[in-house]
């Protein structure tokens, strides 16, 4: 199985899928699988600064004696695209245009390349098998695009006021508990998730909403994408607004409640959930 995480702070689920990362800003994206048209390269969203952080805050941080500069929505820098010295194989340069629309910028996030990510590793310390790069950033990718819809299902409920929200940064959280994941590691037979983030989408200008996402490592997870993970996307309770939607979906409480016990997963976010 393959178990990689480019992420220091990041565990790897029991199935062996990497730790949620994204990668840095560069061109030559392909489209994104479900066939959305390509657009503006940028770098793409996890593992982020904190959460009082601004998407225009400039970071650095020591590494071999030298300074690198990191993009503070993601946290990482600008990952090179050629072969490490040590590397045994060729890598795909290819990058993969996600759906995800960027809040600060014109343009969709960019998915990391598996030469990227084989740096990304690197970088963090991980193993890094050459052979399994492109399954790692298949996982990698799809996930991402779930979680995207999963938090559009939300979104959805306030299309009159905005049709096209963005995600304008990210945090990983892995070693912070929400109430769910809390309630999950003590009665669910998937345990705590191994990863958890906050999305902060960009709702149109108008504010900039905070979604919780855990991820468990789930073999009765029953998603079209034949990955072992189950998302749960929603928004904090840190307003009377996200509340009040938590309350407008009861049958999502249900579903997530009946999941964690009996499994089935929480979608893909292909079919808007009522």
């Amino acid at each position: 199985a393959i178990c990689v995480s480019p992420v220091a702070s990041l565990q790897c689920p029991a199935s062996g899928v990497p730790s949620l990362v994204m990668g840095d800003p560069a061109a030559g994206a392909s489209p994104p699988p479900n066939g959305a048209a390509p657009a503006a390269a940028s770098a793409c969203p996890f593992a982020g600064p904190p959460l009082g952080a601004t998407s225009g805050s400039s970071c650095s941080s020591s590494k071999r004696g030298g300074i690198e500069v990191l993009d503070p929505r993601n946290m990482m820098p600008v990952l090179p695209q050629t072969p490490d010295e040590a590397q045994g194989r060729a890598l795909s340069k290819d990058r993969a245009m996600s759906t995800i629309p960027k809040a600060d910028e014109p343009g969709n996030w960019v998915y990391p390349s598996p030469q990227q990510f084989y740096h990304a590793l690197l970088r963090k310390n991980k193993a890094a098998e050459e052979e399994s790069m492109d399954a790692v950033v298949h996982v990698h990718n799809v996930t991402n695009e779930r979680t995207w819809n999963l938090i559009l299902e939300w979104e959805r409920m306030h299309q009159s006021q905005c049709s096209t929200p963005s995600l304008l940064r990210f945090v990983g959280r892995q070693h912070d508990l929400s109430w769910g994941a809390w309630w999950s590691n003590r009665f669910s037979y998937r345990g705590a998730p191994f990863d958890r983030h906050d999305w902060f989408v960009d709702r149109c200008g108008q504010k900039v909403v905070r979604y919780v996402i855990d991820y468990y490592d789930d073999p009765k997870s029953g998603t079209n994408d034949g990955l072992d993970i189950t998302v749960e996307a929603r928004p904090a309770f840190d307003s009377f607004g996200a509340a009040v939607d938590r309350l407008r979906r009861p049958a999502w409480q249900a579903r997530r409640v009946w999941t964690s016990l009996f499994g089935g997963g929480m979608g893909d976010g292909s079919v808007s959930a009522k």
